[in-house]
């Protein structure tokens, strides 16, 4: 299928797949003098057993659904990335009509009707199975609407000179399975529990003792070897029933039923390799006093989320810290509430903020989302294109945190426990999804898939 420039690609897959003996239809949209010079010398070369059909501007829609008809794959090649929504007719009902075909649909660099530079969509734009996509990703590729319609990514490289891939470059960095698999903690087979990190969680409330479990749940399943939970005593209760693997420390609480001081904290923190700290804390002044003291003055690496990142929020304070080995993990509220932004002015202008913000505040920070963007102090910009909607339920930033904690308990980095953790946990959420369904899976369900992922990277 094509036209004009982006046609010129459809052509070339056409006279390829007809080269390796199949039998292919090219449904040619646009006259032969409106094509491009490449498109028009693409279009000679092809095979004689390939059939082309002229595209009937009336028609085409009805056309697509006769051409597809006993196909086993179709391919869209109608629109680059230079297309700005909305689309005009008729080309609107072509792209349903691709969208519609029962064979699956592979689109060339980005499915038509879906905008290359910031995602936008038209309601009818093609909805991929998958899409090839060649030199450098796209943002529009990343970025929701557009992102719904993209399906399995592959970003392919054809040859293109690295001076031109160097000039062309975002400044951005797509996360990808190749980047990530060295950052995943080595284990001998003569290690033992001590040599593989202790992790103590600071987290959970009478009103939240689940955000406990889960974030538990997380760093186990990505292998730390000592887990320790500060918690209320009622819900460590619970914990020697659901969660008998760690070792759980009853705190004082608050009158509201919140995290107070421990008399002893020092012991506490002794031995342990990291901390996380935020998940299900509640909202409490005392509380959110001796928390704040702790982040900003520990010394060994930690991941603080949620309730720990509002108490500076609360407490009308700037995030600063001790270690240079800190991952924050918010939402776009609570970056919101920390900057004195409108969330949707943060979602806005995300990929400026958080870069700006990590070198402001001297830690890695990660933005939770579609897609999940990471900053480093250094300026740097990640975008971690893995998860879906089977994140979207309570308790799945929770996980998150278990996860990255676990990783810096087992020496990663801040910058790499963020990425690696940010990717691990959107293909966790995607594996979980696979074996129970995207709106059913549960929250522990996904903390369970991130160990086979990990054996998968590993």
């Amino acid at each position: 299928m094509d036209l004009r420039n982006n046609g010129g690609d459809g052509l070339v897959m056409a006279r390829l797949l007809s080269e390796a003996g199949l039998a292919v239809r090219v449904l040619q949209l646009a006259p032969r003098d409106q094509l491009s010079d490449d498109a028009r010398a693409n279009l000679d070369r092809l095979p004689r057993a390939v059939t082309v059909i002229g595209g009937q501007r009336a028609r085409w829609a009805e056309q697509v659904a006769e051409v597809a008809a006993g196909c086993g794959l179709v391919i869209d090649a109608v629109f680059g990335t230079g297309i700005e929504p909305p689309l005009r007719e008729p080309y609107d009902a072509l792209c349903a009509a691709i969208t519609a075909c029962e064979a699956p649909v592979v689109a060339v660099d980005i499915p038509s009707g879906v905008s290359g530079d910031d995602g936008q969509a038209d309601p009818r734009a093609v909805v991929a199975d998958a899409t090839v996509t060649v030199g450098l990703p796209k943002l529009g590729l990343l970025l929701p609407p557009g992102r719904d319609h993209v399906g399995e990514l592959a970003v392919v490289d054809i040859g293109f000179a690295p001076a031109v891939c160097a000039r062309h470059a975002p400044d951005w960095h797509l996360l990808t399975l190749a980047q990530v698999r060295g950052m995943v903690p080595r284990r001998a087979s003569d290690t033992y529990k001590t040599a593989v990190g202790s992790l103590l969680v600071i987290a959970g409330s009478e009103a939240y003792g689940g955000a406990v479990h889960l974030t538990g749940l997380g760093a186990l399943r990505a292998g730390v070897g000592m887990l320790h939970l500060a918690v209320t005593p009622d819900v460590l209760g619970s914990l020697r029933a659901g969660l008998p693997e760690a070792i759980g420390h009853a705190l004082p609480v608050t009158p509201a039923g919140t995290l107070a001081a421990p008399p002893d904290l020092a012991a506490l923190l002794a031995g342990r390799d990291a901390l996380a700290v935020g998940p299900g804390l509640g909202d409490h002044p005392a509380t959110d006093a001796w928390i704040l003291d702790l982040v900003t003055t520990a010394t060994v690496p930690l991941v603080v989320d949620a309730d720990g990142l509002n108490a500076f929020a609360r407490q009308g304070r700037t995030p600063a810290f001790a270690t240079e080995d800190v991952v924050l993990t918010p939402h776009p509220g609570e970056l919101a509430r920390l900057t004195g932004l409108g969330v949707g002015e943060v979602m806005a202008r995300r990929l400026e903020l958080v870069p700006e913000l990590a070198r402001s505040w001297g830690a890695v920070l990660l933005l939770k989302g579609s897609p999940t963007v990471i900053g480093r102090p250094d300026g740097s910009l990640w975008l971690n294109p893995a998860g879906d909607d089977a994140l979207a339920r309570g308790g799945a930033g929770d996980v998150l945190t278990g996860v990255i904690g676990a990783l810096l308990a087992q020496g990663c980095t801040a910058a790499d426990a963020a990425r690696l953790g940010a990717l691990v946990h959107g293909l966790a959420g995607q594996q979980a999804a696979r074996d129970r369904g995207r709106r059913g899976v549960l929250t522990r369900e996904i903390a369970d898939a991130v160990a086979t992922v990990l054996d998968l990277l590993d």
